[in-house]
């Protein structure tokens, strides 16, 4: 394991209040990039991820593998903000922070007056970032939700034939990314003009935004008068051809042509499958293949083709001699022990977790040549930098924060007494 470089947010301070995904996983990228994040976690409890699974007890430890992978690198608060003590570190800690991001429903930061308009009378110049499914204004916004509601409400489940949801949570890690997008962009103006602001990411709204030719391709007929709703996509692409995962005897492969450069190459290597389509003019060009009416035929050839092969290993071979973009469908397990490209990219460094040992983790997918992103280690325990953030922060004294257990304001888990030693 090598220690990282400082990161391009180095100096930056977020004051962390996010829980689950959304939230965390901003935050994640913040820390990566540099940024000291603070965490403040629901007094005795701890963020609600971590009781989701994948969770493991090792030396009297219980860890959950969804906590570490969005809460690593960041100092873990457990603070009680039901006491009046408790208000006051987090008063002055706002004050010493230039970010603060939350993803609670909207009302929750309100009624425990942590609000953007009382943040501000604290610090003038802070940046505040909220998440949440809807976001704080229109007429869902009262409505709590999660991934599955946000990719429902933004038109991502209709896509889909059969509607299905998306195998990983789509809605949150993408707010999360255009949250982190936006916090970068009111540090810049900060920078330039002195103002901090306040962010209001919603799921929906970032999920319909990425509708990539479904909404387009409506809008634009709509436009001329005559609408066209699209297709549902399953595995072969409603209107792109060839497009798609197709199926052979072994496994399965991803395809994608959207080129004429590569088209008599590809109609070579499929042999008879492709005859039908060489001197069919439906056939002739990217715009008259990649219709409705037209696609289907070059799905059914280039599949009937995948499947007349040894393996989905030698079609894919044979696809790579031709140059024609291909990569055979891979699971996570491959991708974590095995994968090259993830090995050469640094996307699987190891850190060392307390009570679990050496364990891999995801590498930043932001590189960077100068100020390097990555994890900046392990994931907290609960509480773990109670001490630390209060006495290097705050200035207090070691007796003043004894005092403030004693009081039921601040709490850590046992773990954290057996790292001391």
């Amino acid at each position: 394991m090598v220690e990282i470089k400082p990161g391009p947010l180095s100096g930056i301070t977020v004051l962390d209040f996010t829980w689950v995904l959304a939230g965390p996983h901003a935050t994640k990228h913040l820390r990566d990039l540099g940024a000291d994040v603070l965490k403040v976690e629901m007094y005795k409890k701890g963020g609600a991820e971590r009781a989701f699974p994948f969770r493991v007890d090792h030396e009297g430890v219980t860890q959950s593998s969804y906590s570490i992978n969005v809460n690593r690198g960041k100092s873990s608060l457990c603070v009680n903000l039901k006491h009046a003590k408790g208000m006051e570190i987090i008063r002055s800690l706002i004050e010493k922070s230039d970010v603060l991001v939350e993803n609670f429903a909207p009302g929750v930061m309100e009624r425990l007056r942590l609000d953007y308009e009382s943040v501000q009378k604290i610090r003038k110049d802070i940046i505040y970032c909220s998440i949440s499914c809807f976001g704080h204004w229109g007429p869902y916004s009262h409505k709590p939700g999660y991934d599955i509601i946000a990719q429902s409400a933004s038109g991502w489940i209709a896509q889909t034939d059969p509607a299905t949801q998306a195998p990983v949570s789509i809605g949150d890690m993408n707010a999360s990314m255009h949250a982190l997008t936006a916090i970068l962009a009111a540090i810049i103006h900060r920078n330039k003009s002195g103002e901090g602001q306040n962010i209001d990411i919603s799921m929906v709204d970032c999920l319909f935004s990425l509708h990539e030719n479904t909404l387009p391709w409506y809008l634009i007929s709509s436009a001329v008068g005559n609408p066209v709703e699209p297709a549902r996509i399953g595995r072969h692409h409603a209107g792109y051809a060839p497009y798609g995962v197709y199926n052979g005897k072994n496994g399965s492969i991803a395809i994608a042509l959207l080129t004429d450069l590569r088209w008599e190459a590809l109609l070579d290597l499929l042999g008879s499958h492709g005859q039908p389509l060489r001197n069919d003019p439906r056939f002739a060009t990217v715009a008259t293949r990649c219709t409705r009416e037209n696609c289907g035929h070059v799905h059914t050839a280039v599949e009937n083709w995948v499947m007349a092969q040894d393996s989905v290993e030698d079609a894919e071979k044979k696809l790579d001699g031709a140059g024609i973009p291909c990569m055979r469908v891979k699971g996570v397990v491959e991708l974590a022990d095995t994968d090259p490209q993830a090995k050469a990219r640094d996307m699987m460094p190891t850190i060392e977790q307390p009570f679990i040992g050496p364990m891999r983790m995801y590498g930043s997918p932001l590189k960077f040549s100068k100020t390097p992103a990555g994890p900046r280690g392990h994931a907290p325990l609960l509480g773990e930098h109670n001490a630390e953030v209060l006495s290097k922060m705050l200035g207090y004294s070691e007796e003043k924060i004894t005092q403030l257990y004693r009081d039921d304001v601040l709490f850590h888990e046992d773990a954290v007494n057996r790292m001391k030693k």
